[in-house]
């Protein structure tokens, strides 16, 4: 990294000097990877979960399934059991752990438990910042369908410059996480408008 200001050598300039880290220092670019390869040789070493191949941020142990979302983390499996022990063996190899029972909330997504064992997931806030962002109150007409599958947006590139209403990219970016998180049927509509975030028309803000 870079000599900080203040700092003074015995020759030279400082702007021709670096420093050598011999530990992660937070907010450099690294950072985030050194963090989650520290973690998953942890986990994988220490505690003996298994990362998986399909996705990275997932590890299993036996019936205890472990989801890292870099610093946040759930750890879910039929028995108390098993999760007691996966937790006591994660804290035993060194790893600071908050404890906040049954989850109810993971990354802005509400997790109910229904009575027959299914689970309801919910973004009630940030659809609520994005009608927000669309300046449409309670009186707006509503859709069942989001959007007809047979349509497809095209450029409309004779047709005139999107009139910057909203911030177009901000709300693509909420509904992409919203349709990932527990919206899954409005994700047609939102790839269809997230082709042309560089440069929208008013079809596309209009859909």
């Amino acid at each position: 990294m870079h000599i900080p200001k203040g700092f003074k050598i015995d020759q030279g300039n400082t702007q021709d000097y670096v420093l050598k880290l011999h530990k992660n220092v937070y907010g450099q670019k690294q950072a985030g990877r050194v963090w989650n390869k520290y973690l998953t040789e942890k986990l994988i070493n220490k505690v003996g979960f298994t990362q998986s191949k399909v996705d990275e941020c997932v590890f299993y142990r036996g019936s205890v399934m472990y989801v890292l979302y870099t610093d946040d983390s759930i750890l879910a499996g039929p028995n108390q059991d098993d999760i007691d022990r996966a937790i006591a063996d994660i804290q035993a190899a060194g790893l600071e752990i908050t404890i906040e029972g049954d989850i109810q909330d993971f990354l802005g997504v509400n997790i109910d438990r229904k009575e027959d064992g299914s689970i309801h997931l919910t973004q009630p806030h940030l659809i609520d910042q994005i009608l927000e962002d669309l300046k449409m109150d309670e009186n707006t007409i509503t859709r069942k369908v989001p959007a007809p599958s047979s349509k497809l947006l095209s450029r409309h590139t004779d047709s005139p410059d999107f009139d910057h209403s909203f911030n177009y990219r901000s709300v693509i970016g909420k509904l992409n996480y919203l349709e990932k998180g527990s919206r899954s049927d409005i994700a047609y509509i939102t790839h269809q408008c997230a082709r042309f975030s560089t440069c929208p028309k008013k079809e596309h803000g209009d859909a």
